[in-house]
C-alpha cells in the first residue's frame, strides 16, 4: 500500500492512497457472492443466481459500499501506522477517470490533526476563583426575604432596574415597517431578563407611553433568513411599568416562622450549590477566554467551519421549536463564530487530558451520575434500567464522567488567585 502525504494551503492535511486493483476486485467478488446467497430475484433460486445477474441488479451499490469500506480501512491503517491523531470527520475523494493501465485505484483524504500544544501553556496563565463566605446572618436575611409577600404595583415613575415592564415593539428597515412580523407584546424585568442588552440600556428612565428606538445589526447566522446581515430598528412603546412592593406578613405566628435546624442547613446547602455552579462555570470561561485572547491553540479552519455549521443547524432547529421566540432574545444574537471556537477549544483540551492521563470511567462516579440524572425524571427507575440496557446511553454517561475527571484535573493544575466575597458582594458582582 502506498501513501503520499502533503499539506494543503488551508492548513488541513491530505494523503493520497493507492489501493491495488487486485484487493478491490477480490473485495467486489466477495461482496457479490455474499449478496448472491441471500438475494431474491424472480426466476432464480436463492443461492443459485449467476454473478452477472447480481452485478447487473446490485453492481452500483456494491461498488460504492466496497469502495467506502476500503477507503476508510486503508486511511485508518495510514493514521495508525504514522501515529496520527485526527480530529473531526475526514473527507474522502475518489479520483474520477482513473488510468485503466495502472495497477491501482487512487483516492485522497483531507483530514485535520489535533493541534500541537502543551497543557502547561494553558495552566501557566492565572485565573481568579471567587470564594464566598456564607454567614448565619446571610441565611437569616434569605429566610426573612422569602417570608415577605411580594406584590407588583403599577407606577407612573421613571423606569429603574428591577422594575417589571410591558412593551409593544415592531421592526423597521430603512424607516419602513416590516409587515411580515406583527406587533409583539412582551413583559420582562429590567436587568433580569434574557433579552439583548440594548433594550435594558435604552429603557432606563423612560415613562409609561414613551416611544423609543434602537438599531442593531442581525448577524449572518440569524435563524430568520429575511433579517440576516441587516440593520434592523426596533420601535418600542412602553405599555405598563410595575414595581415590586415587599410587605411584611403581620399575621404569621412566631411558631410558624421558626426555622428548624434541618431547614436551616438545607438553605445553606442550596446557596452553596448555586454558588459552586456559578463559580465553576466562571473558571471554565476564564480558561477558554485565555486560550482565545492569547492564541494558545491554532484551530484548523475547516474544523471551525464544520463546527459553525453544526451549531447553526442546532440553532435553527431550536428556533423553529421555540413557541415563545421573539427578536429580542439574546440567545438568537450570539456570536456563533466565538461559540464554535469555545466549544472546539474545550473539546481539544479535554481530549488531550483524557489521552495523556488515560482516563477511564470510575464506578463510584457513574453511580452518582446515574442517580443525579434519574432524579430529574418522574420515573427514576426507568433511567437506571436504561443505563443497563442501552449501550449508547451508557457510553454518553461514561463520556460525561471522563470529561468531568479531565476538567477537574485541569482546574487543579491551574494557577488560581482566590478572591473572598461576602454573599452580598457576590450577588452584586454577578
Amino acid at each position: 500500500m502506498k501513501f503520499f502525504m502533503e499539506k494543503n494551503n488551508d492548513t488541513s492535511h491530505r494523503v493520497t492512497i493507492h489501493i491495488p486493483k487486485k484487493i478491490v476486485n477480490n473485495a467486489l467478488v466477495s461482496e457479490i457472492l455474499k449478496i448472491g446467497k441471500t438475494a431474491n430475484i424472480n426466476g432464480f433460486r436463492k443461492g443459485k443466481i449467476p454473478i452477472q445477474i447480481i452485478q447487473k441488479k446490485y453492481g452500483h451499490n456494491i461498488h460504492d459500499d466496497v469502495f467506502q469500506k476500503l477507503t476508510q480501512k486503508f486511511f485508518y491503517e495510514f493514521i495508525h501506522k504514522n501515529n496520527i491523531q485526527i480530529i473531526g470527520n475526514p473527507k474522502y475523494h475518489i479520483i474520477r477517470d482513473q488510468d485503466k493501465k495502472k495497477e491501482f485505484f487512487e483516492y485522497f483524504v483531507i483530514y485535520e490533526k489535533y493541534p500541537k500544544f502543551s497543557i502547561n501553556d494553558i495552566t501557566h496563565h492565572p485565573i481568579k476563583k471567587i470564594i464566598v463566605n456564607i454567614t448565619d446572618e446571610d441565611i437569616e436575611k434569605y429566610i426573612q426575604k422569602s417570608q415577605k409577600q411580594k406584590n407588583w404595583t403599577n407606577i407612573n415613575k421613571k423606569i429603574k432596574k428591577n422594575d417589571r415592564v410591558t412593551i409593544d415593539y415592531n421592526l423597521y428597515e430603512n424607516n419602513k415597517k416590516i409587515e411580515e412580523f406583527h406587533t409583539k407584546t412582551v413583559q420582562f424585568i429590567v436587568s433580569k431578563n434574557t433579552f439583548i442588552y440594548e433594550l435594558d440600556n435604552k429603557i432606563i428612565n423612560h415613562l409609561k407611553n414613551d416611544i423609543f428606538f434602537f438599531t442593531i445589526k442581525f448577524h449572518s447566522f440569524y435563524p430568520e433568513k429575511t433579517l440576516r446581515n441587516k440593520n434592523i430598528t426596533f420601535k418600542v412603546k412602553i405599555k405598563k411599568i410595575e414595581r415590586l412592593q415587599e410587605i411584611e406578613e403581620n399575621n404569621i405566628h412566631h411558631e410558624n416562622t421558626k426555622i428548624t435546624q434541618s431547614k436551616y442547613q438545607m438553605i445553606r446547602q442550596y446557596l452553596k450549590n448555586e454558588i459552586k455552579k456559578i463559580t465553576e462555570e466562571n473558571l471554565e470561561n476564564q480558561i477558554i477566554n485565555n486560550v482565545i485572547e492569547k492564541n494558545l491553540i491554532t484551530l484548523p479552519k475547516i474544523l471551525l467551519e464544520e463546527e459553525k455549521k453544526k451549531l447553526f443547524e442546532q440553532y435553527k432547529k431550536y428556533y423553529r421549536e421555540d413557541k415563545n421566540k421573539n427578536f429580542l432574545e439574546s440567545q438568537y444574537h450570539i456570536d456563533l463564530n466565538l461559540q464554535a471556537q469555545k466549544q472546539l477549544y474545550l473539546k481539544i483540551i479535554i481530549d488531550k487530558i483524557i489521552s495523556e492521563n488515560k482516563l477511564l470511567p470510575k464506578p463510584e462516579n457513574i453511580k452518582k451520575l446515574i442517580k443525579n440524572i434519574s432524579l430529574k425524571y418522574k420515573k427514576p427507575l426507568e433511567i437506571i434500567q436504561l443505563y443497563h440496557k442501552n449501550d449508547n446511553f451508557k457510553n454518553v454517561v461514561h463520556r460525561i464522567d471522563i470529561e468531568n475527571q479531565a476538567m477537574l484535573l485541569l482546574k487543579q493544575a491551574m494557577t488560581i488567585i482566590k478572591e473572598t466575597y461576602t454573599l452580598n458582594q457576590f450577588v452584586h458582582h454577578r
